[in-house]
């Protein structure tokens, strides 16, 4: 077997200064891994961190999402009341809309790229019965947003390019490029190491071990890999959702403005740079879905293609541009999963795919929790 380099007979250099244990190895260098190396050195300023993450780029969700800030539409919150109570739901959505001003405190408006464009939820026709229940509940998810924003009546009915929709006048947009340079400076200015390209094998008692067999000593472990925690915590809930997206060719006629949504929130789309984005259908194939592995669902990619010309009405020559995947976490509930794994080792996932509201506080609640 070939000895991987750092392995084996390392050089003094590597031994004596750059070879040590830490306080804390965080596993993932997404929204949750660099936010809890930044609280935790918040809270631990002399302490020793590592992030550590496989790929290039963060290879989960962080870079490969919508850029949707995305606190709750009124279709998927009236869908979440069939399913969960009522203090469930609005404790959720007062969750996203502290975890998106959290984000935007502790990084900047500018810096991450937040345009507060609104939103729109589109209905297939007006006397839809998920419509007129969602047009019912406005009253009330515009008070749960008025005691955290202090803004009166966020949700309006109205017509939009000649469709029935909700508008959330408060709903935003990022630029998620931006996000994760904002992040991984504040990181690294909190006094955190960062590793790319450096996969996990495993976790053991005090250490973790790369796939390269580099073995990391360290008092704690976090794992913050969402979808892919399965691969690395077998104890977790919380399973991988791929999700599809394209952007299309520049556009001549522009007449989806903000960030909008249809079918109870399983399809989105943007106005990017005089393009569309659009992704999501997962609903299409559920069970295909179900995989941390990259690909491109042609079923889904179908789907979503007919909607662009039979809902969305694109031009006709439009064609996409660019298209990708990414990776969420789903656990049992729409509440993340924050748990103890033996001595020394806690896990965050199930974000989701509301990472970019809920992941910057989730991390920071797991790091209050259980590393005092």
């Amino acid at each position: 077997m070939p000895v991987e380099y750092g392995f084996k007979n390392r050089s003094w250099w590597e031994t004596s200064t750059l070879e040590k244990s830490y306080d804390l190895v965080v596993i993932g260098a997404g929204i949750t891994g660099l936010s809890s190396a930044h609280f935790f050195l918040r809270k631990h300023p002399k302490a020793k961190v590592l992030i550590l993450e496989r790929g290039y780029w963060p290879s989960g969700a962080t870079t490969r999402n919508a850029g949707f800030a995305c606190f709750g539409s009124a279709g998927e919150l009236t869908d979440d009341l069939l399913h969960s109570k009522e203090t469930e739901v609005r404790q959720l959505l007062e969750f996203r809309l502290r975890g998106l001003n959290l984000l935007k405190t502790e990084l900047g408006e500018d810096e991450i790229g937040y345009h507060q464009c609104g939103g729109y939820e589109f209905f297939d026709h007006p006397k839809d019965e998920h419509y007129l229940e969602s047009v019912g509940n406005l009253e009330k998810f515009s008070s749960w947003v008025e005691e955290v924003t202090g803004e009166k009546d966020s949700y309006q009915p109205l017509m939009e390019n000649g469709k029935p929709a909700i508008y959330n006048r408060l709903e935003g947009a990022v630029d998620s490029g931006k996000l994760m340079r904002s992040l991984l400076k504040k990181a690294k200015d909190s006094g955190a190491e960062v590793r790319m390209h450096a996969p996990v094998q495993e976790i053991g008692e005090g250490e973790v071990k790369l796939k390269s067999g580099i073995r990391i000593k360290s008092e704690s472990v976090l794992v913050a890999v969402n979808g892919f925690t399965g691969d690395l915590l077998k104890e977790s809930n919380v399973k991988p959702a791929r999700g599809y997206v394209f952007v299309t060719n520049p556009l001549k006629k522009k007449k989806w403005k903000g960030t909008c949504h249809y079918n109870r929130g399983y399809v989105y789309f943007r106005d990017l740079d005089g393009r569309l984005l659009l992704g999501g259908a997962r609903d299409v194939d559920i069970e295909g879905e179900r995989t941390s592995q990259e690909g491109i669902n042609p079923q889904i990619k179908k789907w979503l293609i007919d909607f662009a010309n039979n809902y969305l009405e694109l031009e006709e020559d439009w064609n996409i541009e660019k298209e990708w995947s990414g990776v969420m976490g789903f656990g049992k509930s729409k509440t993340p999963e924050i748990i103890k794994s033996g001595k020394n080792v806690v896990s965050i996932a199930g974000l989701g795919g509301m990472g970019v509201a809920i992941g910057m506080e989730t991390a920071r609640r797991a790091i209050n929790e259980y590393f005092s």
